[in-house]
């Protein structure tokens, strides 16, 4: 190349320069905008891709993790389910689009079931894949306070041979906040009789004495009342219930030792009482 065309060539990249700065200077590319968004189906992609459908897949996680990084594109969350399902029609194995996805829905677009439905997707496409109906349980608890199909969704993920100890703690507990007491005794007795380590043995305890006490609490406390129906006022002590025969025997906590009665008020209380149980 002679002097003259290396002459012409560096006065292009001037301009070219010059252009972009102007150009710069006019534009703010942080100000809040609009996008359109518009992908083929996971079918067609896959027929395009000629084979490399994973490879498709990659590239659009990776730009997916790219567009929802972009916060002043303030309509990208309209494009969001079909994205991720696109992604995962072509990989339906693709562990990180379903979690990483889901995150996405619930935390920033608060789109809670949209993320469950992704997250159930995965759970149909990765049977030996626990942590979609796990995660699912979270949400519906969190942030929909679905007690009930939270429930439904750990023990889902309880049934699951891969699963570790602590899902079907958590679905313990939650059988425990919905007040299904009896239910989640036996829930907590199981789980103390197959504990493998120390935590989960003291975890069963906490659990086992809590739940054995509220339901003390709630049998005694009704015979108190229907005591005080017929004779007038609270009975001196419990034993009065068993003589009269609202009661066969007077329960104990789980450790063996008498709960605490308060005449005056009629209430029943245990040594101690582990209010963190529950939670909101």
């Amino acid at each position: 190349m002679n002097q003259k065309w290396w002459f012409v060539f560096g006065a292009l990249i001037v301009l070219a320069g010059f252009m972009q700065f102007s150009y710069d200077t006019r534009v703010d590319y942080f100000s809040e905008k609009e996008t359109f968004v518009s992908i083929p189906s996971g079918q067609t992609l896959k027929v395009l891709s000629f084979g490399n459908k994973n490879f498709v897949a990659d590239m659009l996680f990776i730009w997916s993790i790219q567009f929802y990084s972009t916060l002043n594109l303030t309509n990208r969350f309209e494009y969001i389910e079909n994205i991720f399902n696109v992604i995962t029609d072509l990989n339906p194995q693709y562990r990180s689009a379903y979690y990483y996805g889901a995150i996405i829905m619930a935390l920033e677009a608060r789109e809670f079931l949209m993320a469950i439905r992704l997250l159930q997707k995965g759970s149909r496409n990765m049977k030996r894949e626990w942590i979609f109906d796990y995660e699912s349980g979270y949400y519906a608890y969190k942030f929909l306070k679905d007690l009930k199909l939270a429930e439904s969704y750990y023990l889902k993920a309880s049934q699951n041979p891969e699963a570790p100890s602590q899902v079907k703690r958590r679905r313990a507990h939650m059988t425990y906040i919905r007040d299904e007491l009896n239910q989640a005794f036996e829930l907590w007795s199981d789980i103390y009789k197959t504990a493998k380590t120390q935590l989960e043995k003291d975890a069963s305890i906490f659990h086992l004495y809590q739940i054995k006490f509220e339901m003390d609490k709630k049998s005694l406390e009704k015979k108190i009342q229907s005591y005080k129906i017929r004779f007038g006022h609270n009975p001196v002590d419990l034993n009065l219930l068993k003589q009269v025969g609202f009661i066969n025997e007077i329960p104990k906590d789980f450790h063996g030792n008498e709960y605490i009665y308060d005449m005056k008020n009629g209430t029943i209380n245990a040594k101690r009482v582990y209010k963190w149980k529950k939670f909101h």
